[in-house]
């Protein structure tokens, strides 16, 4: 069995939304998400100079927002070198919850690593300016 079979049968048990009932939940979607509060980072977008399989593939850049030519680099192949281990019994729901916190851990690190650099950077080179925030939801 493909998984095209098994979301054409997924899909069959759905019901049908009228064209109506579609934009309505588009709608309710469209105001629900103006209405959850926007969220601001001081981390800029990384830049990715060099693609795999360059010795330095996974280097994300983290350029300083006021474009002094500073940037912070970060190894995302180097940062997680602790082992996966997995219980043997573990179904795939418990698979996943335990890469998902995984994920959330490595991420919680990078972040506060990331923002670290950069509140450092700009007390040592910008003294007196904090970092410029940009929106990202």
């Amino acid at each position: 069995m493909t998984a095209d079979v098994d979301l054409d049968g997924l899909t069959y048990l759905l019901p049908e939304l009228s064209t109506r009932e579609a934009f309505a939940e588009l709608e309710a979607a469209r105001r629900a998400a103006e209405q959850t509060p926007p969220k601001f980072t001081i981390i800029p977008e990384p830049e990715f100079p060099h693609m795999w399989p360059h010795p330095k593939g996974g280097i994300a850049r983290f350029p300083c927002a006021l474009g002094c030519g500073w940037a912070h680099e970060h190894d995302s192949f180097a940062d997680d070198p602790e082992p996966i281990s997995l219980p043997l019994s573990a179904g795939a729901e418990e698979i996943g919850r335990i890469f998902g916190e995984r994920a959330e851990r490595r991420a919680a690190r990078v972040r506060a690593s990331v923002e670290d650099a950069i509140r450092s950077h700009f007390a040592d080179e910008h003294p007196g300016q904090e970092p410029p925030e940009r929106r990202i939801a």
